[in-house]
């Protein structure tokens, strides 16, 4: 009992050094679910991926959720906390979308919504060229960007 306690030990701890470790910039691929990592644990074994695409266009904040609702195995519209993550590196996350293919990117110079409200009638946006940060009325439209937990 005690050897095969040890060896259940040994593949435990084999297995936990052989886990990918990532760093922000990264581009992720497991398991079909691919995206740039933009924000990760000090461990570098888990964190937030943004997706390598976006909707085509802007759209008021209720088309985005209904977006948002639509998205499937752990894609999600981010809070405004995970967007102020991404805004402080979306220079790194932008140049490693455009290697990984053309039109990818953020777009630096418009706003994005995030699931957090402002207030009953306003949404959190940031936009990621200027850091303007703020509540937007929800029939106003913006870009809408989908992101999991890895």
């Amino acid at each position: 009992m005690r050897k095969l306690l040890i060896l259940i030990g040994a593949l435990f701890t084999i297995s936990n050094l052989s886990a990918q470790v990532y760093k922000v910039g990264d581009y992720y691929n497991v398991d079909g679910k691919k995206g740039v990592v933009f924000e990760v644990s000090e461990d570098g074994k888990h964190g937030t991926i943004i997706a390598l695409t976006q909707p085509e266009g802007i759209m008021p904040w209720a088309k985005a959720m209904e977006y948002g609702n639509q998205l499937k195995d752990g894609w999600y519209i981010p809070s405004h906390k995970e967007l102020m993550a991404l805004l402080g590196v979306h220079e790194v996350v932008n140049e490693k979308l455009q290697e990984v293919g053309e039109r990818l990117t953020m777009h630096s110079s418009h706003f994005y919504w995030s699931t957090t409200e402002f207030d009953k009638d306003c949404i959190w946006v940031v936009c990621m060229m200027t850091g303007s940060t703020g509540g937007s009325y929800k029939k106003n439209p913006f870009n809408v960007r989908a992101v999991s937990k890895f």
